[in-house]
């Protein structure tokens, strides 16, 4: 949920403030600072660190660096992902990057609309990208967007749903079990009988 809007600034005066600014979770769009909710249930946060730790143990960390909450930065957006890859050896002092691998979203009430239907476009154009991922919080379900051999990604996502699915990204030799992502929440073991 956009809370709050700013006046028209650019993407170095977006950085100065976030800089200075003691509490709050904000975004940059299209020239304007923009305050986001923060928070989120106990199931979004439970699946983004799921997402954090498949992550990490599938890369190499010499070769890709996976956080929560870092910015990305398209040309018009600076946007904080729940999940982002990207290639190790990125400034540590960098505020975002623009060459991500992989980005995660995770489904809230108030994002579903910018998650699926304004984000998809801008992560979408960056030509590091090889995934962009949004799962949702209610079911095993991701909706996905894998780059093609061909360098194009298809002009809707993949559904994978359902426990026994796994979200494929060939480029980056990956594969995601959605067991693993929903892991402790859908997959809980049925209540012994007597």
């Amino acid at each position: 949920m956009n809370v709050r809007t700013f006046i028209k600034v650019d993407k170095a005066a977006f950085y100065r403030f976030i800089a200075t600014e003691p509490e709050g979770r904000y975004e940059y769009e299209w020239g304007r600072i923009v305050q986001q909710q923060q928070g989120g249930t106990r199931k979004h946060v439970h699946i983004g660190a799921n997402f954090h730790k498949l992550l990490l143990n599938r890369f190499d960390p010499a070769i890709c660096s996976i956080y929560e909450g870092r910015g990305v930065e398209t040309s018009e957006t600076v946007r904080y992902p729940d999940v982002v890859v990207e290639a190790a050896g990125e400034p540590d002092d960098s505020l975002s990057t623009d060459a991500p691998l992989v980005v995660v979203e995770i489904l809230s009430p108030t994002s579903v609309d910018r998650d699926l239907f304004v984000k998809p476009a801008e992560y979408l154009s960056l030509t590091s990208l090889e995934a962009y991922i949004v799962a949702s919080q209610s079911e095993p379900n991701c909706k996905v967007w894998v780059r093609g051999a061909d360098r194009d990604f298809a002009d809707e996502p993949l559904a994978v749903t359902g426990l026994d699915a796994t979200i494929d990204i060939p480029a980056l030799s990956l594969s995601i079990p959605l067991r693993d992502i929903y892991d402790g929440l859908f997959n809980k073991p049925a209540a012994a009988k007597d």
